[in-house]
């Protein structure tokens, strides 16, 4: 008897250098439950996953439709005059910069549970 199989004792199996030991033994019934719950597990964070890039997908089309709706509304008013101009012009930059960083900013705190 080899030194490895005399030291791991009875319920070991050898193959080469490497030596196997039974330590613990799960029943079926045990087996089926822990398939069963990290298969529910991988459901659960494969569904979060799926919400998340919802979430960051919206998050995307709010803030571009944001900015495009800035840029059209500054450069529209290079066709106006008066005070209108100036209104488009300067809603127009707030809109397209300011906008964005406002979305950005409420989806984080939304994520971070911080503001509901």
């Amino acid at each position: 008897m080899r030194a490895a199989d005399h030291a791991a004792g009875a319920g070991a199996v050898s193959r080469g250098t490497i030596v196997f030991v039974n330590l613990l033994v799960l029943s079926e019934d045990r087996i089926a439950r822990e398939v069963e719950r990290w298969q529910q597990i991988n459901a659960d964070e494969e569904r979060w996953r799926r919400a998340w890039r919802r979430r960051c997908l919206l998050l995307g089309l709010r803030c571009g439709a944001t900015y495009i709706a800035g840029g059209v509304l500054a450069w529209g008013s290079l066709g106006m005059t008066g005070d209108w101009a100036q209104i488009a012009f300067w809603g127009g930059l707030l809109l397209s910069n300011a906008g964005p960083v406002a979305f950005g900013y409420a989806f984080g705190m939304r994520e971070s549970d911080t503001w509901h």
